[in-house]
């Protein structure tokens, strides 16, 4: 006897006597339905493009930079930001007259119009290593005789947007390092104590809950202050990074811990065991892919926290040493007041902090909705 039934010809739209075939349905993977939630939210889509453009300026920062971040012009230091103009021949800038305010004696700037400096497309300029490679051309070069300053300059006649683009850099390598060794070894604390319980379960959990009781910023102070000053400054951003990361791991070890003792009575994991499957192989096939989802999202909320721990820091002065260059160090030349309310453009570090910060903190958002198993 068949199992297809018959159906009218009515209902199939076809002649008496043929068989229903059901439709087929092809079922979603978590993967797609995550990039589907994902796509929905324009917070993350708007986030993902910040962070995207973010990450392209820093790795593309001297292609980008017209100075080179190091470069004095000391004709034209404290220069404020040059307007960007365009007409038939290309952009153009016009260079800035300084004059001297007869009652106060400051320094005036004042567009000069019988002058312009061209702003050349793709042109050869200063020389720079890219991935091991000696490169020289740019995106805009300016003539040296006719300089341009787009977001002016600082007290010793350096490009402020060179050393923004630059500082970058320094600024994201930070947070990547911090957020790279924390997840490290909050992840395996926590898989660890939440898989195997008991002692080792109550000794990890007493130093995680010793570093939270711990209060970050007298001991952010206390151990930057014991760092040596005569330190090379490289070996001064390990150190940061180091303390950094110690003092992070600990809130998302508790969190990995909470979703491994979830996870640790679900029938897969059981059916592994009762295979005779290792610990090890447990963990890294079974566990650890299921918790992947959480980290990614604290990833994405951990990277802004880092740029602005770095950031006031080295506003602070106690953090990224010269000749490095970072956001917070350039906000340093602008902690005085009396600076700040003469050079106000000594703030356009804030700028950068601020689209980083919320394209990081929206893309996190959006995958958490996205990564969230009772969402819609």
């Amino acid at each position: 006897m068949s199992d297809s039934l018959p159906v009218s010809s009515d209902l199939a739209g076809e002649a008496p006597g043929d068989t229903y075939v059901a439709p087929a349905f092809r079922s979603e993977t978590y993967s797609a339905l995550v990039r589907r939630r994902f796509r929905r939210s324009k917070a993350g889509l708007t986030g993902a493009i910040l962070v995207g453009l973010v990450l392209l300026s820093a790795i593309f920062a001297d292609t980008l930079s017209p100075y080179s971040p190091g470069a004095r012009d000391t004709a034209n230091q404290n220069s404020p930001p040059q307007r960007l103009h365009i007409d038939a021949a290309g952009l153009y800038a016009l260079p800035l007259a300084v004059a001297l305010d007869p009652v106060t004696f400051e320094p005036k700037f004042a567009a000069d119009e019988t002058r312009r400096c061209s702003l050349r497309p793709f042109a050869r300029g200063w020389s720079y290593s890219f991935f091991g490679a000696n490169l020289d051309r740019h995106l805009f070069v300016v003539d040296e005789a006719c300089p341009a300053h787009l977001f002016g300059t600082d007290g010793l006649g350096r490009d402020m947007l060179s050393r923004i683009l630059v500082g970058s850099r320094l600024t994201l390598a930070m947070a990547g390092l911090v957020v790279f060794t924390s997840v490290m070894i909050g992840a395996t604390i926590g898989l660890v104590s939440g898989f195997y319980g008991g002692l080792v379960d109550d000794l990890l959990q007493r130093v995680t809950e010793l570093v939270l009781a711990l209060p970050e910023l007298p001991l952010y102070l206390a151990l930057v202050a014991v760092i040596p000053r005569n330190l090379p400054p490289m070996t001064v951003f390990i150190v940061l990074a180091a303390i950094l990361s110690l003092l992070r791991w600990a809130s998302l070890a508790r969190e990995v811990r909470g979703k491994t003792l979830a996870l640790r009575g679900a029938d897969y994991v059981r059916a592994a065991e009762a295979v005779g499957a290792g610990v090890p192989r447990i963990i890294l096939r079974h566990v650890l892919p299921n918790v992947l989802s959480h980290v990614v999202v604290v990833i994405t909320l951990m990277v802004p926290a880092i740029v602005l721990a770095e950031s006031f820091l080295s506003f602070l002065g106690i953090g990224v040493q010269p000749p490095l260059v970072s956001w917070g160090l350039l906000l340093n030349a602008g902690k005085d007041l009396q600076n700040l309310g003469s050079y106000p453009w000594m703030l356009l570090p804030v700028g950068a902090i601020f689209v980083t910060v919320l394209g990081f903190n929206m893309l996190g958002d959006g995958l958490r909705d996205a990564i969230d198993p009772h969402g819609d």
